[in-house]
């Protein structure tokens, strides 16, 4: 599955590229206005809700959002969320750079772009977009070309989380200089999720470095786990899209943290 997305993207991309030129989007960046830190959104004592805006996914199809994507983002806002993370992907995610741009003038709040980014394009779009954070993915980028990334997207003010899916990874993107970190608990490839994935892995994130826990997080109890396993935040998609009361489901899932949280806890 992770290589068909990754084809389509480079289609995509081959497309993009032609329609608007980097130079374009160079020009653009300008008018995007100052960033928003992420970093520091996630910094705050207890586990932050990093809240997404998801309105599909390959293994459980489409999510029949009833609510404006604005709608939607003011509701995360407004029931505490530290950051927005939105989809962009199109062709199985049925995202958008419109749901980005959507989301991030709704709030105040910064918003992570969520993507398959495998050209340093994307990451000069995403700033152009308004973005505040982008998500890189460690399993799809060399280590030399993580961290040509990584200042990149220092130059133009974006946070980034790098997200690994094992030892290795988590190695190469502390080799990179990432400073913040997430575990995936779903195979990108069979879609598989496990939340233990975190608990096997955070031990290997130094504490200096910020720890997301992504995917597969459902209840209160999920997110004390993370917790306890040295998760500084988390990252919650399906289980908040499809809540009969959104707003009251981010509380619960910021409540369900555990008191006085230390990274060293990973150790």
């Amino acid at each position: 599955m992770l290589r068909q997305i990754v084809a389509d993207k480079n289609n995509r991309l081959a497309k993009l590229k032609k329609e608007v030129p980097l130079e374009a989007v160079l020009d653009r960046i300008g008018h995007a206005g100052p960033p928003r830190s992420f970093k520091q959104a996630l910094m705050a004592s207890g586990i932050s809700v990093i809240a997404e805006i998801k309105k599909a996914s390959p293994s459980k199809g489409n999510f029949g959002l009833a609510v404006r994507v604005s709608e939607l983002a003011q509701k995360y806002e407004l029931g505490g969320a530290a950051a927005i993370s939105v989809l962009t992907e199109e062709d199985h995610f049925k995202g958008s750079v419109d749901d980005l741009c959507e989301a991030r003038l709704a709030v105040s709040l910064p918003v992570l772009r969520k993507d398959f980014i495998i050209d340093s394009y994307q990451l000069y779009e995403s700033r152009m977009l308004g973005a505040d954070a982008v998500l890189l993915i460690a399993g799809l980028l060399p280590t030399g070309r993580l961290k040509e990334y990584l200042s990149i997207c220092a130059y133009l003010g974006l946070d980034t989380l790098v997200e690994t899916r094992s030892a290795a990874e988590i190695a190469a993107a502390l080799q990179a200089g990432a400073s913040i970190i997430g575990i995936n608990n779903r195979d990108l490839n069979t879609f598989d999720t496990d939340i233990a994935h975190t608990e096997k892995l955070a031990h290997l994130v130094p504490e200096d470095v910020l720890l997301v826990s992504e995917s597969g997080i459902f209840s209160a109890q999920d997110v004390r786990r993370m917790a306890a396993a040295g998760a500084d935040a988390v990252l919650i998609g399906e289980a908040i899209v499809k809540a009969v009361d959104i707003v009251q489901k981010i509380k619960e899932m910021s409540g369900g943290q555990t008191c006085g949280q230390d990274k060293n806890l990973r150790n």
